[in-house]
């Protein structure tokens, strides 16, 4: 009789705590976010690689997006627009069984903020590192050349045929410009990955409707402080203007994804405790 109480007394036990460990799990996976991450002009997916895998340390589900026409993609510039890339981010949005925390760099800032207007109801956050916001109807280069401190122009070399345009004198402007918080590996890296940059994309304006827009409540902007590319006063501007008052910043220059990743992540966790 007493083995029979002990062998009971056993498989309460045991079935307390998985019961236990069960809601431990599932508490853990409710903490979890899903993020899909888009890059900037004259970079690729790799610039988020550090960031993916610090988040994925957490548990987290990450998605780099290759624009086409970057990095390995080898699709024709004469196939390559703005819309493309938008549907490409709403693609990997749809495949995903989940609402999701949107990040966009630079031109992915643009590229995101019409993806998002696309399926706001998967949008759980939406981040803006550094991101153009250009509102409907303006394109990228419309709103760069509003930025007074950019130094962009400046370094800009474009094809014969005015398709491209890529960073001249790679070696000093993409530390100057692009990353000048950057190790001397973490420069070699972006020249390394340099490609031209279709021209139509940034030269479209976006189209989309600013009242689904101004419905997406969750939206955030980091500031990178040090920034060249796209001037801080510049980004400030851009944030008011889409009523974004959630914001952060990072010093750094105009990529903290590559120069300080530990430093973005942190703000990217603070953002997913609001």
């Amino acid at each position: 009789m007493k083995i029979i109480k002990n062998i009971a007394f056993l498989l309460v036990l045991m079935l307390t705590l998985n019961s236990c460990s069960d809601d431990d799990n599932s508490n853990t996976n409710e903490n979890k976010s899903t993020f899909v991450l888009v890059h900037g002009a004259w970079q690729a997916s790799f610039v988020w690689d550090k960031v993916k895998a610090n988040l994925e340390a957490e548990g987290n589900t990450v998605v780099t997006v290759e624009l086409l026409g970057h990095g390995n993609d080898q699709t024709p510039v004469a196939d390559i627009t703005f819309d493309g890339y938008v549907q490409q981010v709403t693609d990997v949005i749809n495949s995903l069984n989940t609402p999701v925390v949107l990040v966009g760099h630079s031109l992915g800032g643009a590229i995101v903020t019409q993806a998002a207007t696309l399926v706001p109801q998967k949008i759980e956050k939406l981040i803006y590192v550094a991101g153009f916001i250009p509102q409907s109807g303006s394109s990228v280069f419309e709103y760069s050349a509003m930025d007074q401190g950019t130094l962009i122009p400046t370094a800009l070399e474009f094809s014969a045929d005015g398709s491209t345009v890529t960073i001249g004198n790679p070696e000093v402007n993409m530390r100057d410009i692009f990353c000048q918080d950057g190790s001397d590996q973490d420069i070699e890296l972006l020249v390394e990955k340099l490609r031209p940059e279709p021209v139509v994309a940034a030269g479209t304006p976006l189209n989309y409707s600013e009242e689904v827009y101004s419905s997406i409540n969750n939206k955030y902007y980091i500031y990178t402080t040090e920034d060249t590319a796209i001037s801080y006063p510049f980004q400030q501007q851009m944030a008011n203007e889409a009523n974004i008052s959630k914001t952060y910043q990072i010093q750094s220059g105009h990529s903290p994804f590559i120069a300080k990743p530990n430093e973005l992540v942190q703000i990217i966790k603070t953002i997913l405790n609001d």
